[in-house]
């Protein structure tokens, strides 16, 4: 099956990204991989280490309503979702990220919660 390469404009740079999963023994391991779209050898990798729901599939894929730290609101967390996407870009570029070089973000989850949600539901 091939992989759909999906574009995005953030803070006026052309971004593509895609997004890859894999399952073991009920554990879903996701990779967002973005890249500037001229130089598509300087990714910037985010992984994701969640359950897995063997009839819904991964909570990131479909959709996890999850608690905005500090208002309590409830936001619908998907990294099908554009606007996701943009988030995580803002934050690898604030973090040292050029789109010059290539770097891995170990933790998503700890990414999400910096970026000010409560992962808990996603660590069981």
């Amino acid at each position: 099956m091939k992989r759909k390469t999906r574009d995005i404009t953030v803070r006026e740079q052309q971004f593509v990204y895609v997004i890859n999963q894999k399952y073991h023994q009920g554990r879903s391991y996701v990779t967002l991989n973005i890249s500037p779209k001229e130089l598509k050898n300087n990714i910037c990798s985010f992984l994701f280490d969640t359950w897995d729901d063997p009839i819904a599939g991964s909570p990131l894929f479909v959709g996890i309503s999850l608690n905005e730290l500090g208002s309590g609101h409830l936001d619908t967390i998907n990294l099908q979702h554009p606007r996701l996407v943009r988030q995580f870009i803002m934050y690898a570029l604030d973090h040292g990220w050029t789109g010059a070089q290539r770097i891995t973000f170990p933790d998503g989850l700890e990414v999400i919660q910096r970026l000010g949600y409560d992962v808990s539901l996603l660590k069981k």
